[in-house]
């Protein structure tokens, strides 16, 4: 099972007598349960334990009927042809010897009659002994085979781990006998004998890397914002507000750059004061001489950056409070999911946050050894090679051995 790289959360409910595929033809990917669990809702008043049973289709069935009965031998009857043919060839006989001839003949032919039809009754009744035979192997060859995988019940257990790997080719379907529900839930996972998911061949290239533009590299991911805006013109609604807008920009780069020369005209006057003053060897002291000297502005601090294990680097931007995400810590994340390019391909910033369990194999590989060591409130960038993220394999809006980066915030852990 090492092989199997985790795609994505995989989750089933199979109701009581309600029989249910194992795989969606719409996502035909291979998964793998780990667990199964009981709904404590009863569908009846009889409470009885629930029983899940796997019903998987016979790859050896085969529905059509071969020929069982052969066509007979006619090489007896032409030899009769050849040997009446051979009569008639010779000399005339006498009356009498005609007579014995055909005696002889026709005692001849009823013994082979009789003969012939003993045979055929004899294989007939073989036949029927065949298919027979074959009506019992066919009565133990069934089309469906039925396991029971286990029962579950408020009184005795309420869930159960389960290791049960199942490919897209295979035709599965579970169905519970009993008055509860159960639920399946593991992961869709990426198999070595799978096919690629997606045939890229299929999609144009704007499908793929979309069009030139790109996102901003820096994310708000404050607690207080639920969105992120991409585009200030995709809120406006006709041509005249996207000109009126234009307008505004335009303004505003003017207003801008004429400030800026005013800062660098009062830059210069300002050396200028500074040269006249070295000059004349003048110093000035401040009046309230109590404050001390004039602290330099701090600059900002760089996010700190770490190299962890596979290349996978890690910057700090904003540091949480509480305890250390570690393994087995059940965290809600918000993220932005982002190609070497900068091209947003998922993201998480409003609704309900993404809960997984770190260092169980529920994410891609860099989210369990990037996220490590988060508290509660942090802000992370990770950026993580393709080996461990989806390697080879192709998704849709992420080509194959892609480079990804995420902007995470830890906004829950239990």
């Amino acid at each position: 099972m090492a092989d199997m790289l985790p795609l994505a959360t995989y989750s089933l409910n199979v109701e009581p007598f309600t029989p249910t595929p194992a795989i969606d033809v719409n996502t035909p990917v291979t998964i793998r349960i780990t667990m199964a669990a009981l709904n404590p809702d009863s569908y009846d008043d009889e409470k009885k334990p629930s029983t899940l049973r796997i019903i998987k289709r016979n790859p050896d069935f085969d529905d059509e009927d071969d020929d069982i009965l052969g066509d007979y031998d006619d090489e007896e009857i032409d030899n009769e042809d050849d040997e009446d043919e051979e009569e008639e060839e010779e000399e005339p006989m006498t009356a009498e010897e005609t007579m014995k001839k055909l005696a002889e003949v026709k005692k001849s032919k009823n013994a082979k009659k009789q003969s012939k039809k003993d045979e055929a009754e004899e294989e007939e009744e073989e036949v029927e002994e065949e298919e027979d035979d074959d009506y019992d192997e066919d009565d133990e060859d069934d089309e469906f085979h039925e396991y029971i995988l286990l029962t579950l019940s408020p009184d005795s257990a309420y869930q159960q781990t389960l290791d049960l790997t199942i490919a897209p080719e295979e035709d599965v379907q579970f169905v519970v006998t009993g008055s509860y529900a159960i639920s399946l839930t593991g992961n869709f996972v990426k198999h070595p004998f799978d096919t690629p998911m997606v045939d890229f061949d299929d999609f144009d290239e704007e499908d793929i890397y979309g069009d030139d533009s790109s996102d901003d590299d820096d994310y708000d991911l404050t607690p207080d914002e639920d969105e992120i805006i991409d585009d200030e013109l995709d809120d406006l609604e006709d041509a005249s507000d996207v000109e009126g807008r234009i307008e505004e920009l335009v303004a505003e780069e003017e207003t801008q750059k004429k400030g800026k020369d005013k800062k660098d005209k009062k830059r210069k006057q300002e050396e200028e004061t500074k040269k006249e003053a070295k000059k004349a060897k003048k110093v000035e002291f401040k009046k309230d001489l109590e404050e001390g000297p004039t602290k330099k502005k701090e600059e900002p601090k760089k996010p700190k950056t770490k190299v962890l294990e596979g290349g996978i680097i890690i910057e700090d931007r904003k540091t949480g409070t509480g305890p250390l995400a570690k393994r087995s810590s059940k965290i809600g994340m918000r993220y932005i999911g982002k190609l070497k390019n900068g091209k947003v391909f998922d993201k998480n910033t409003s609704g309900k946050p993404f809960n997984f369990k770190l260092g169980h194999g529920e994410v891609i590989k860099g989210w369990d050894i990037g996220v490590a060591g988060m508290a509660v409130g942090g802000e992370r960038r990770i950026v993580i090679p393709a080996a461990y993220a989806y390697g080879k394999q192709a998704l849709p809006g992420i080509p194959a051995n892609s480079e990804l980066t995420f902007d995470v915030k830890l906004v829950s852990m239990k």
